[in-house]
């Protein structure tokens, strides 16, 4: 199918489509690795801590058939502080921390990682001080990262850490999501500037992805992990009260 022809939504969705298929195959194996190498963190008593930059940073986080040992580090920041007559407006990068390196330093710092554990950090371009120094800092304490990137996006970009490196750079493992550079991926006629991103499909299709890989490589260790149910379910919240039991109990 032609990019530029056709209506946009069938456009969009054809595009999700191929990029999900080409995230299947060229992204399987790093996939199953980087489960496998969480899995055995894991079950050597590691523990499991998620971080995303975007617009998914919830969507693994207490999950019917998510994982209840998904630690999600969530970062909140807001500056309020009205302009005075005269001054610029601050606009939208008041409240932007990304661009933070110390701010990294400072969330990987205070975070409970640890020794043998796993960060899954999600950035689409990495290009950012603050996730990178959180992979830093994590790697530092002796916890592990997966980075769930764009790679092509990423390297097309310069970096702002004060090392020189992005987050693909930084990481253990690396699953490359294949998305575009710029994201956007929807040309449509009269409009400069394409529409329709595909980073949040495509990261939450990876973990999603990475969370099967490192379930069945726990079962194939024999080790069953705590899984949430639907609370829908007439069962679900009792099931995943025991869960959640279990979890604390072992620890996975």
């Amino acid at each position: 199918m032609d990019p530029d022809v056709g209506p946009a939504d069938d456009r969009f969705l054809a595009l999700a489509q191929t990029h999900l298929a080409r995230l299947r195959a060229q992204g399987g194996p790093s996939i199953r690795e980087a489960g496998g190498f969480t899995a055995a963190r894991l079950a050597a008593g590691g523990r499991l801590h998620h971080f995303d930059t975007g617009h998914t940073s919830r969507e693994p986080v207490r999950r019917a058939g998510g994982l209840v040992g998904l630690h999600a580090i969530e970062v909140r920041f807001t500056l309020d502080h009205p302009t005075p007559p005269g001054r610029p407006p601050a606009g939208l990068e008041q409240s932007y921390y990304y661009d933070n390196e110390e701010m990294g330093r400072m969330v990987a710092a205070r975070s409970r990682l640890g020794e043998g554990d796993v960060l899954w950090l999600v950035s689409n371009s990495g290009k950012e001080p603050f996730p990178v120094a959180l992979a830093l800092g994590a790697r530092a304490a002796g916890c592990a990262v997966v980075a769930v990137t764009s790679v092509a996006f990423s390297a097309s970009l310069a970096a702002r850490h004060s090392s020189g490196k992005r987050v693909f750079e930084v990481a253990d493992r690396v699953v490359d999501t294949g998305g575009p550079v710029g994201d956007a991926a929807v040309t449509v006629p009269g409009l400069a500037t394409p529409i329709c991103p595909l980073s949040g499909l495509l990261n939450t299709a990876a973990v999603w992805a990475l969370t099967a890989a490192t379930t069945e490589a726990l079962l194939a260790r024999g080790i069953e992990p705590a899984v949430y149910r639907s609370v829908n379910l007439p069962d679900g919240f009792a099931f995943n009260a025991e869960a959640e039991r279990r979890y604390r109990d072992r620890g996975i």
